[in-house]
């Protein structure tokens, strides 16, 4: 487990006059007290895209979120793209989160992980091989058969970027399993006002 707090100047203020927001689009994030935000600087790419998900993602939180809490995706329709990476982190993707919604993001994130990754962990059935080979039963575990990365949780990836009515900037990352979810919440909590 990996979990990183750093200070930060990202703020809501410094993503709203990205280069890629326009004015139409401004007026309507400004209404949101956590939006997502894409992953600049990936490989050489004009438009910022997303993890592939999240528009998932977005769903899950705009069906769970308070009516008082809003988010939305930090881009528009016509500029939204996805990448994906081979590796076995799931990619949540990145948020940037007003202090006065972190009660409500912790419970919405917390839900989703566990709905769609620590769920599907524990509905996998445990598998094992008996062989009869020698007449003896013996019984191996599959972890003796294969690779052990196919055995481990999921294991996630986001960052959070909190910011505090100071106008102080907190970025909480993580990469671990979905397991871990719990302490890193806790991490996230303590910024609550």
């Amino acid at each position: 487990m990996e979990l990183k707090i750093t200070n930060t100047t990202e703020t809501f203020e410094s993503w709203l006059e990205k280069s890629f927001i326009d004015d139409e689009l401004r007026r309507i994030l400004v209404k949101s007290s956590i939006l997502i935000v894409p992953y600049e600087n990936l490989r050489d790419t004009k438009i910022p895209p997303f993890p592939v998900g999240t528009e998932n993602v977005l769903r899950y939180f705009q069906e769970h979120l308070p009516q008082e809490q809003a988010i939305d995706i930090c881009i528009s329709d016509e500029d939204y793209r996805i990448f994906e990476f081979n590796s076995h982190y799931k990619k949540i993707g990145k948020f940037v989160v007003l202090v006065v919604a972190i009660p409500a993001f912790v419970n919405v994130l917390s839900s989703y992980v566990y709905d769609t990754f620590i769920k599907m962990d524990e509905t996998k059935p445990q598998i094992q091989v008996i062989d009869n080979s020698t007449y003896n039963t013996t019984i191996n575990h599959i972890s003796t058969l294969t690779d052990k990365k196919y055995l481990e949780p999921t294991h996630i990836e986001f960052s959070v970027t909190v910011i505090d009515t100071d106008g102080v900037s907190k970025n909480i990352s993580y990469e671990g399993p979905a397991t871990e979810i719990d302490n890193v919440l806790k991490a996230l909590k303590e910024y609550e006002k």
